[in-house]
């Protein structure tokens, strides 16, 4: 099965950007903006409570927990409590490096 030169394209832009991105220091520096903002919006000490809870809940198959099983129980809670303001702004900043970042056409 071959690949389209439409999907190679678009594959080798999203690879370009990642690169960009990364070599740039554009996601250290947004990974650090989203840590600080989860830490003063409380949600580090609500998914931590999550967790805690989980543990409780399980303390007498305690040894047989694994850090995936933790994971797999507390991954979606702490997904969709990211504050919805959060998200906007950490979204808005990665499609403004894209458009900083993306070549120029000459469309």
């Amino acid at each position: 099965m071959s690949m389209s030169k439409e999907t190679a394209t678009t594959i080798g832009i999203r690879e370009e950007l990642l690169r960009r991105f990364i070599e740039s220091g554009e996601r250290e520096r947004l990974q650090e903006i989203l840590r600080s903002k989860l830490q003063a919006s409380g949600w580090q000490d609500r998914v931590k409570d999550r967790c805690q809870k989980f543990v409780n809940e399980n303390s007498k198959d305690i040894d047989k927990i694994t850090v995936d099983d933790m994971a797999e129980e507390v991954t979606p809670f702490a997904r969709s409590s990211v504050p919805e303001d959060i998200k906007a702004e950490i979204m808005e900043d990665v499609r403004s490096f894209i458009y900083r970042a993306l070549p120029e056409t000459d469309a």
